[in-house]
This record gives structure tokens, sequence and C-alpha cells, in this order.
């Protein structure tokens, strides 16, 4: 059953190469990226080797703690797992777990990444050369165990993400482990820099690094430090509690894949509604602007519901927390940048909201065949969906804008901070607005994996983003410009931030909606053709 699994992963990835040459580009690509970086990796062994055996024991650790978390994370913010072999599309098969986990497994192993990482810290292995024969064997033993904690932690976070952020129960908890881990981050990080760079790195990172290296995210790297210094059976046991994390993974790995063959697809919003929220937002008779027609209200009410229970969409407003938090929280201490470099955290955090909703025509594919069916309404359908997203991140936004203001005490840079804020949302909207219908792409459907990237998708995803992201490029100078001069020239740029802000996002914003209205008019056969 290996080798089927195996021989069926080889041939999807050769027919989606020949499928889409923006794949092979890509693969091709990274390979090449990979192999440029391992002259650096023997430079960086090279040098480790000259360091004492404790320093060498904690840089190693520190490389591996970061390292892993970059696989659990990155996966979750930005386009998934290589998913050619989702469990659950063996459903219909009638296999069970225990037959093709192994394959699974193995098969997580034969990814570019993956194959990277293990080269990458089979290398880094040769700085305890200048040791024993044993001490590099130790060495090579844990690295190699490291990256198989990576890999399977990765499969299990996503997994497990997956399923909590689905069910009402569990998703709670998913939002308190995440902010419990920007806390603990954001700790970590003071508490290295609170005295300054160079002091943070000499007193706390060795004990930080000793810490790590007694838990399965350093231990193995630890390991030949230990041995050098005669411990051998605290070297033993590191490694027997890395090479435990690694079964346990694996076993999480199992039950995640016999929980993807049993349950299907679970489509429901999870509550029994006793009054219909997208037929009463419909037929409200408020007028003015903002209720302007029925249309508009009902794909606003239905957007909205999205928002608040779709696993994906909660997803989505997570994930645009990550670049600001980690802006602020970590390169503006790590760098000591100035505190106006603070100010660019709500303008982040407003064109990540904006620029993420480059494909919002596709997440909503299932409502995709009623909004076309009901006519020539694409105003109103786009207007609609604009008004649901603005809804949560306009208030998000001012609560950004605020807390950077009492953190900072410029008050009196308040006006150009809220225009250029406030434009930025504006801008980004409208042109992802457009994208999202001239550039649709396939996205997990509803109750689907949010953190997986549908297969057959690459090529359309990178143009849409690419597109989407220069289009930013090009409307972004014009609301935050005027604040860059209020911080650096006048404080009286200020106000030309605030009118240039707020006008220039107000008119991107309905000219978005008016043009990706028009389009969506002429191209509504196109768009379900792209997104299913």
């Amino acid at each position: 059953m290996v080798a089927t699994i195996l021989k069926l992963k080889f041939t999807t990835v050769a027919h989606q190469l020949r499928r889409e040459w923006w794949r092979a580009l890509l693969l091709i690509g990274g390979a090449v990226w990979s192999l440029t970086l391992v002259p650096m990796v023997f430079w960086a062994q090279t040098w480790l080797g000259f360091e004492t055996s404790d320093v060498r024991g904690t840089i190693l650790v520190i490389f591996a703690a970061v390292c892993t978390a970059g696989w659990m994370v990155v996966p979750l913010l930005v386009t998934g797992l290589e998913d050619t072999l989702d469990p659950g599309r063996f459903a219909t098969l009638g296999v069970d777990a225990r037959r093709i986990a192994p394959g699974l497994i193995i098969a997580a192993f034969l990814t570019v990444p993956a194959l990277f990482f293990m080269l990458v810290f089979t290398v880094l292995s040769g700085a305890w050369r200048y040791e024993s024969g044993w001490t590099q064997a130790v060495a090579v033993v844990g690295g190699l165990l490291t990256v198989a904690t990576m890999v399977l932690g990765a499969r299990v976070a996503v997994a497990w993400s997956s399923r909590a952020v689905n069910e009402r129960r569990t998703r709670v908890l998913l939002f308190l482990a995440i902010g419990l881990g920007v806390a603990v981050v954001g700790s970590v990080t003071w508490l290295v820099l609170r005295d300054g760079l160079e002091s943070g790195l000499e007193s706390t990172v060795p004990v930080l690094g000793e810490w790590l290296g007694r838990t399965p995210l350093g231990a193995g790297m630890q390991a030949p430090a230990v041995w050098a210094a005669g411990d051998a059976w605290g070297a033993v046991w590191r490694l027997l509690v890395v090479a435990g994390t690694a079964v346990l993974l694996a076993l999480a790995w199992k039950d995640s894949i016999a929980h993807a063959l049993v349950h299907p697809v679970h489509r429901g919003g999870g509550r029994q509604r006793r009054v219909d929220a997208v037929m009463a937002g419909a037929g409200e008779n408020n007028s003015g602007w903002w209720r302007a027609s029925g249309p508009m209200r009902a794909v606003r009410s239905r957007m909205l519901i999205s928002w608040s229970t779709d696993a994906r969409y909660i997803v989505a407003a997570l994930g645009v927390v990550a670049l600001p938090v980690v802006f602020f929280a970590i390169l503006m201490p790590v760098l000591s940048l100035d505190p106006r470099w603070a100010f660019a955290a709500p303008l982040l955090l407003a064109s990540s909201i904006g620029w993420g909703r480059h494909n919002d025509v596709a997440l909503d594919s299932s409502g995709l065949w009623l909004d076309i069916v009901s006519g020539s309404r694409g105003r109103d359908i786009m207007m609609g969906r604009l008004q649901a997203v603005l809804i949560w991140a306009a208030p998000a936004t001012g609560v950004a804008v605020l807390g950077v203001l009492v953190w900072s005490g410029r008050w009196a840079d308040a006006p150009g901070l809220v225009g250029a804020a406030a434009g930025t949302l504006g801008a980004t909207l409208g042109v992802s607005a457009v994208c999202a219908v001239v550039f649709p792409y396939r996205a997990p459907g509803p109750g689907e994996n949010p953190f997986g990237a549908e297969v057959g998708s690459l090529g359309a995803s990178l143009l849409a983003q690419v597109v989407s992201s220069l289009g930013m490029l090009v409307v972004l100078p014009l609301v935050t410009v005027p604040l860059v001069l209020a911080l650096t020239v006048h404080s009286g740029w200020g106000w030309v931030a605030l009118v240039t802000g707020v006008v220039i996002g107000a008119l991107a914003l309905v000219w978005g909606a008016r043009v990706a209205g028009a389009l969506y008019d002429r191209r509504s056969g196109r768009l379900i053709g792209a997104v299913t």
C-alpha cells in the first residue's frame, strides 16, 4: 500500500506539472533557491565548528526552535500544506486508516521543503566533526529527528486547527491558544530586549537555549553538546524525547486521517435558526445609501453570517492580524526602530484586510449561483460584500489606530493616521473587489480545510496575488505619503492626509464596487467555471 500511495502521489504531481506550467516554474524555482542556500549552510557549519560546544549547542537549539515554529505557523497563515494526497479523498474508497497512514506519512517527507530541511540539518551536524565520532552520530540522529517533528507537527497542526475552527465547541479554545502564543512570543521578546539587544543576547538567549534544550523543540540539537560534555545519559534521554514526540505526532496524524475518512465535509453553520437572517435583512425597508437595495442587503446579511460562522472566513480574519503584530511586537524592538514606525502597524492591518479579499468571489462560491440567477445586479452584490467586510474591518482598524496613539502619545498626528488608515482600507478593498472578479481562482469549499490550497489553482492564485499586490502598490502612496510627510516634515500634513485618505478611500471603494459589478454581470458564466 505504501508503494501504491507513493506512486499515486508522484503521478498526481506529474499530471499537475504538465497541466500547469506555473506549478513547474514554482517547483524549479524553489529547488534552485534551495540549492543557492547550500553554500551558506556549509559556511554556517564551518563557523559553528570553531565555536565552543556550549555556544554551538545553544545556537543550534535556537535555530531548530525557530524552524519548528515556522513549520507550525506558516502553513496556517500562508498557503497551507502541499496536499496532493488529502486524506479526505480516500473516504469513498473504503480503505482503513491503518493501511494508508504509513504511505501518507512517508509522502509528507518527500516534498521539497522537507527534503531541504533534512539536508540543512544533516549538513549542520557536521559542525560537531571536530568532536568524537559518536558526538557527530548523535548530532545527525538528533537533527533528523528534529526535522521529523517539524514535518509531522505541521501536518497535525493543520489537521487539528481545521477541525477546531470548524467546531464551535473547540473554536474558542483555538482562539485562546492563539492569544496565549502571541502573549508568550511578546513576553520572550520583551525579556530579551528589555536591556537592549546586545545585552539580551548575552544574558537571556543562553538561558532560553538551555530551557529549550530540555523540550522537544531543541532536545535533539542539544544532545550532541551534552554528549560532548560527557553526559551520555543526558544525550540519550533527549534523543528519546524527540523520538517519542515524533511517534506521538505520527499517531496523531494517523488519528486525523481516520477522522477525515469517516467524517464528511460539514457545510452547515452548526446552529438552528428560527429566522432566515438573509431574507430578514433583505426585507428591511430602511432608506439611505447603507441600505440602498434589497439585493445589497441580502448579500451583506449572508456575508455577515459567513464572517461569524464559516471557518474559512474566521481564519482569514485572524490571519490579517499576524503581520502587524509581528511588525509591532518583534521587528520594532529587534531593529530598535523609532516610535513613529509604529504608525505603520494600523496601515499593515488595513492593507492586509483589503488585500486578502482579492479572492472573495471564489470563497463565496456556494452562493455565487444564487447571485447570478437573480439578474444583472453585480454592483449591488459587490457593494454588499464590501459593506460586510467594512462592518468588522473598520472597527478593527480603528482599535489599532487608537492603540498606537495611546502607546506613542503622539495625539497631534492622529488626523494623519486616521486618514491614512481609512484610505488604505478603502483603496485596497476597491482594488481587491476588481481582482476578485477578473482573476478568481478555486478556494476551499464550505466545511473543507480552511488552511489548504486547492489543487490546480496554483497558477491562477499566483497571478491574482501578483496583480492585486501591484494594484495596491500603485494606490497606497496616494494615501500614505501625506502621513509620512506629517511625521517627518511638518505636522500640518496630517490634515492633508486626513482629507486625501478619506476622499481617496471612499472613491476607490465606490469605484471598485462599480467596476467589479459591471465585470461581474459580463463574466458571470466564466466566474462559475473558474471557481468550481
